[in-house]
């Protein structure tokens, strides 16, 4: 799968954090006037990288929480282990044993920074991260 990248939405919170790269930008307000089908698909093609933490015993569940991904293609979701994923300010390769996707990104300096400092913690060391400056 391949798509060009239109929006990076990057949020860490305390119980969690993910990323989301769009093929469409945000619709906003747009939405109101919409059903929850033409919502769903005003994204396009996507992917999200998500990790999540138990709200109990954080400090000892802080190390494994569940880090999963998914896409529109929904034989293309599931449990993030078993890949490697490349980073540069020109794409974000995701390689599956079976599948790979390919982003094109055009990141701000501050997305940038925040990829980098964020897909470590969202990978929580499974597979293999390469990242190029």
């Amino acid at each position: 799968m391949k798509f060009n990248c239109k929006e990076i939405s990057i949020n860490d919170e305390d119980l969690g954090c993910q990323i989301l790269f769009t093929e469409n930008a945000d619709i906003g307000s747009k939405s109101e006037n919409m059903s929850v089908k033409e919502i769903m698909e005003s994204t396009g093609k996507y992917l999200l990288i998500q990790r999540f933490y138990p709200e109990d015993d954080f400090e000892d569940d802080y190390e494994s929480g569940n880090s999963y991904y998914e896409t529109h293609d929904k034989n293309l979701c599931g449990d993030f282990e078993d890949f490697e994923l490349e980073l540069s300010r020109q794409f974000l390769v995701l390689k599956f044993p079976t599948e790979n996707i390919e982003i094109s990104i055009q990141p701000t300096e501050k997305e940038f920074i925040e990829l980098k400092t964020l897909l470590p913690v969202l990978t929580n060391k499974n597979g293999k991260l390469i990242i190029n400056e």
